[in-house]
């Protein structure tokens, strides 16, 4: 079995970290708070709002949920309340 010691693997880590910073070139920025704004996009700024329109209208066009359907068959007992037949089928 390999054994690393705290101090090697600290060393590879820093290693990687150093390798991966120089190799990278900086063109591409990524994504996130300090990126910079995006190329003004007309076509997908108006897909995007109608998209977004078309969500409210199926969220508000939706219709109510039908009454469910009492499948259980039950029945008066002695005592006057409703007893349910486990033994029979839908």
């Amino acid at each position: 079995m390999i054994e690393i010691s705290k101090r090697n693997l600290v060393l590879v880590c820093a290693l990687c970290l150093a390798v991966g910073w120089w190799n990278s070139t900086g063109a591409v920025p990524l994504p996130g708070p300090f990126a910079p704004p995006a190329p003004d996009r007309p076509v997908l700024r108006w897909i995007a709002r109608a998209a977004k329109s078309l969500l409210w209208i199926a969220i508000v066009a939706d219709p109510p949920p039908a009454e469910p359907q009492h499948l259980v068959r039950a029945q008066a007992g002695e005592d006057g309340y409703q007893q349910l037949e486990h033994a029979r089928g839908w």
